[in-house]
């Protein structure tokens, strides 16, 4: 009990009293905001590659199933989707093979972005699947009848930047996130913050990341976000670039070419804008030689770039970056949380500076939990668990 109190303290004065807080949020901060969890997302996609694609979308996405294991989702579809491309590409036939088949470089193209334009779909208007062991009927945003819900983000960024436990006196905090939607920058806009995303411009923004991320001194109401992945209001348009849209215009209209990021594990394509400047950020943040604290929440560490960045960070000499991760845990084979962050916390070099706040305690040096008591459970690894977490000091 009093060891657990002991760590309780460092991890609410590493939340409070750090001059240099930097958040790194993955998809489960959007469920509560009916955005589905990675799944549930592919499956939907697949319904409506059924629904409305071709017969020769739906062979090669079976074709693609097929060819991989199990337990791969819509984005492994997509890097795999993309190697296939390159090597189409580079034969002379503009061909690659999947299973037994042949296909063209265009007829992948096609599926490619078939799956690009649901998932904007999806992202953008919302999504909830049926679930009868919890009563849970599905739910289909529509652009006329869209069920996102911003509720969750408002509140954690009240929490963080607003209320009077936690008052807005950091110099530095910067936010990123794999997430393809646009509910951090809405609710820090709705809460009168500004955000710079790397984008210049108005509610139609051109790629400026050199200018708009090189202000290092920026005021106490401007906030960095790094959208890593991209973002559903981003589109590659052939002549001008990168551009953030509106959505229901004329002109940048092609859901096509919405400028995400599935690929997560493919290092090339990092060096590359939008990615180049996104991972350089995240690097020179983690890299700063100052006391510097990472926080992560949503986030299930499967994405091996990102993770590599924060372990070499913790592993430079010198380096002051605390991690604390707010996680539930995934018992499996041996596994406690998950295998990035059972490395990390029994690493005689960097588990010192690991925190994981779970549903079963804290870990810190080890994969055995403190708690309160055995039977205690936290709800702190969710996203609306962490911002009453933020809001109170209560872990009750």
């Amino acid at each position: 009990m009093e060891e657990f109190d002991n760590r309780l303290e460092n991890l609410k004065q590493l939340l409070s009293s750090q001059s240099r807080q930097n958040w790194l949020f993955g998809a489960g901060i959007s469920f509560g905001s009916k955005i589905p969890l990675m799944y549930p997302l592919t499956n939907r996609v697949e319904e409506i590659i059924q629904e409305y694609s071709g017969a020769k979308e739906k062979n090669i996405l079976a074709s693609l199933k097929e060819d991989l294991t199990e337990d791969c989702h819509v984005e492994h579809y997509l890097s795999h989707l993309g190697d296939l491309l390159a090597i189409a590409e580079r034969s002379k036939q503009k061909t690659a093979y999947l299973g037994a088949n042949s296909y063209t470089s265009d007829e992948l193209k096609q599926l490619y972005l078939e799956i690009i334009k649901a998932i904007g779909g999806i992202i953008r208007y919302g999504y909830v699947g049926a679930n009868a062991n919890y009563g849970v009927e599905e739910e289909v945003g529509k652009a006329e009848n869209p069920i996102i819900e911003i509720k969750p983000h408002f509140e954690f960024i009240e929490a963080l930047l607003i209320s009077q436990s936690n008052l807005e006196r950091r110099s530095k905090t910067t936010f990123f996130t794999t997430n393809y939607d646009t509910l951090l920058e809405d609710a820090l806009a709705l809460h009168k913050k500004v955000v710079c995303d790397g984008f210049s411009g108005g509610a139609v923004g051109f790629w400026n990341a050199e200018k708009e991320f090189s202000n290092t001194a920026i005021d106490s109401n401007t906030y960095h976000l790094y959208k890593l992945h991209g973002s559903i209001d981003w589109h590659r348009d052939n002549n001008l670039g990168l551009v953030r849209a509106r959505y229901g215009t004329k002109y940048l209209s092609d859901p096509a070419n919405i400028m995400i990021y599935p690929q997560a594990t493919k290092y090339v394509e990092t060096q590359k804008d939008p990615f180049a400047s996104l991972f350089l950020g995240l690097r020179k943040t983690l890299m700063n030689g100052q006391q510097n604290t990472l926080i992560t929440c949503g986030y299930s560490f499967g994405d091996d770039h990102i993770n590599a960045e924060i372990e070499s960070a913790l592993r430079s000499e010198a380096n002051q970056t605390t991690v604390i991760a707010f996680i539930q845990e995934a018992p499996k084979d041996g596994v406690v949380i998950n295998k990035t962050l059972d490395a990390w916390l029994c690493c005689p070099k960097i588990g010192s500076r690991v925190y994981v706040a779970g549903e079963l305690g804290i870990y810190h040096n080890s994969t055995t939990p403190l708690a309160e008591s055995d039977d205690s459970k936290y709800t702190w690894w969710r996203f609306d668990g962490l911002t009453q977490f933020i809001k109170t000091g209560d872990v009750s």
